[in-house]
């Protein structure tokens, strides 16, 4: 099946070990505006997971087959995702200010190899895609963490979507999150950016293939 005529579709990955925690709950806030769009989600709890970390071997740049060599854990089985995805989600909770180490592990693994392949497009594999980080904190590092974030996306040529405040939610213990009226609004708000654009980008990509 072409894949522009496939529905909109958005992966998202938890970062916090905990699987139903904060960081899920907005997560779901915001998966349920998408599904009110028709746009199909899928969440990936990859906090509670074993994540090794980039060894800085380069094998990615020179084999370019889309694909880490470290074959342990379930990073490449993520990327293939990404790679067929039209937006990605980044959530984590603040870990002395910044994102838990699973998640960056992640991200250092998926960063190089996207930066070092190219689609058939002769871009990166976040060309064009719309993406989102966003994270919950109990008393601050939120901006620092949603800047780490945002450094992946705009390394790889993503498209980040603006929204009535930054993409934090304030909560320490399970559920508090859902109590932040303002962050709430602005994860719905995220969504609909976000579909907005992937929309858009989709209406575009029918067109050049024209």
């Amino acid at each position: 099946m072409n894949n522009l005529l496939k529905p909109l579709k958005v992966i998202a990955f938890n970062g916090s070990p905990h699987k139903q925690g904060n960081t899920f709950h907005l997560i779901q806030r915001m998966f349920e505006k998408f599904k009110k769009h028709k746009v199909e989600t899928e969440l990936i709890q990859i906090g509670s997971q074993k994540i090794q970390g980039c060894n800085g071997c380069k094998v990615c740049s020179e084999k370019k087959n889309y694909k880490c060599i470290i074959e342990k854990d379930s990073v490449n089985e993520y990327i293939d995702k990404i790679r067929k995805a039209d937006g990605v989600i980044l959530g984590t909770p603040v870990y002395f200010s910044g994102p838990t180490g699973i998640l960056k592990n992640f991200i250092d693994r998926f960063g190089y190899v996207s930066r070092n392949n190219k689609e058939s497009h002769g871009h990166r594999l976040l060309w064009h895609k719309v993406c989102a980080g966003i994270s919950v904190h109990g008393r601050g590092g939120a901006a620092n963490t949603l800047s780490q974030l945002n450094y992946l996306f705009t390394i790889n040529s993503a498209i980040i979507p603006g929204s009535i405040y930054w993409n934090f939610g304030v909560g320490s213990g399970n559920g508090d999150v859902m109590k932040d009226e303002s962050g709430l609004k602005n994860m719905d708000d995220l969504a609909n950016e976000m579909f907005l654009l992937m929309k858009m980008v989709r209406q575009d990509q029918k067109i050049n293939q024209k």
